[in-house]
């Protein structure tokens, strides 16, 4: 009895073994399959060639404010923060009293060059003069000479004379010579002292703002520190770098740009500089353009967004594309059916792309599912 029962359950096995089984993704015999899909109709949009870059807000103009002689650092009169005016805003000052001395000192200088000067002139007059008489007795002497009325002695005398009084002019014409330089010389030293005083005090050479104070009074600067930054920030420019395959594309005065300053809408500005050059190691160039959002502070990050080429045509969202015997294509649903068309696709904006032929506006291309169809296959379009 065990066994027949054995030999019988055996049987059974056997036999299931010898069925197919059923898939859950078999059709049923009988029925259609459908899958269900989302459609959006093809739609017209702008479309841009164009390239995003992060760059920097800048002021235009900036001073870094150096000591334009060394010495002591007497008195700084404003702080970082401090509001200046071009000509005439004082900053800083240097050891003026050290300075104004040495004004001092020069003029009395001068003085006393001038009056050498005067000195030395009033001595020539003097020469020139008595070398005139000499010359006058050296000629009057010669012709007593040849009328044998005066001895030779008495006539080489008197050309000793002349040849003396001729030295005697030379050496006062070189006294007032130097004298003259002399004076040229202190003239010199005093404009100099007079110029280190007056560059002791520092102005503001821009309107703006102080934006950095490097030094306190009472430092030791050297010419060419730099004691305080000023800024003028009415004029902000937008500094970014591209890359080197679109030098072309950038026409300064001409190419705008999209600004976005911390996630916020900035308007737009007009690009006023390209670099002349590539760098040959970033393959880089820069660009700048004037700012004129109130959103806009020198130091700020941005996102620029320089548009070359806009157009309206076709686009279909990009997800809804597939790729079938290397081709773009997308399948749009009509009457219920799945019909794969070949489009040619052009620029992708903002997760759409552009559909240059094979496509309608009132087209209902396939946007979830598509890569589950077939040509022909039934859809139900979900809402």
């Amino acid at each position: 009895m065990k066994q027949t029962l054995i030999f019988s359950i055996l049987a059974l096995l056997i036999t299931g073994c010898g069925e197919k089984p059923s898939t859950a993704n078999e059709p049923i015999k009988g029925k259609i399959q459908s899958i269900a899909v989302r459609t959006l109709k093809a739609e017209p949009r702008t479309f841009e060639r164009r390239i995003t870059v992060q760059g920097n807000l800048q002021s235009k103009y900036v001073a870094n404010v150096a000591a334009r002689i060394a010495g002591n650092l007497d008195a700084i009169f404003v702080d970082a923060g401090a509001s200046v005016e071009a000509n005439k805003t004082e900053l800083f000052q240097i050891d003026p009293v050290t300075l104004q001395n040495a004004v001092t000192a020069s003029e009395q200088q001068l003085a006393v060059m001038k009056a050498s000067l005067e000195v030395a002139r009033a001595t020539l007059g003097k020469t020139e003069a008595e070398a005139g008489k000499v010359e006058i007795d050296v000629g009057r002497y010669q012709r007593l000479y040849k009328d044998g009325r005066i001895t030779p002695n008495e006539f080489e005398l008197r050309q000793v004379q002349y040849v003396q009084s001729k030295a005697g002019l030379a050496v006062s014409k070189a006294q007032v010579a130097l004298a003259e330089s002399q004076v040229e010389q202190a003239v010199a030293t005093l404009e100099i002292s007079r110029k280190n005083l007056k560059d002791s005090k520092s102005v503001a050479p821009i309107s703006g703002f102080v934006t950095h104070r490097s030094k306190e009074p009472g430092e030791q600067v050297s010419l060419g520190e730099v004691v305080l930054r000023i800024e003028d920030p009415s004029y902000i420019e937008a500094i970014a770098y591209l890359p080197a395959e679109y030098y072309a594309d950038v026409t300064p005065g001409k190419t705008q740009a999209r600004l976005t300053i911390a996630g916020r809408d900035a308007g737009t500005f007009i690009v006023t500089y390209r670099s002349p050059v590539i760098n040959t190691t970033l393959r880089t160039f820069e660009i700048k353009g004037k700012v004129e959002s109130k959103e806009a502070v020198a130091g700020a990050m941005a996102d620029m967004t320089l548009v070359f080429e806009s157009r309206k045509a076709i686009g279909v969202p990009s997800n809804s594309l597939l790729i079938r015997n290397d081709t773009p294509s997308v399948f749009v649903a009509k009457e219920s059916k799945a019909t794969l068309i070949k489009v040619q696709t052009g620029l992708t904006n903002d997760g759409w792309t552009e559909i240059r032929t094979g496509l309608e506006e009132v087209d209902s291309v396939v946007t979830e599912g598509q890569t589950q169809l077939r040509e022909g296959m039934t859809v139900t379009i979900l809402k």
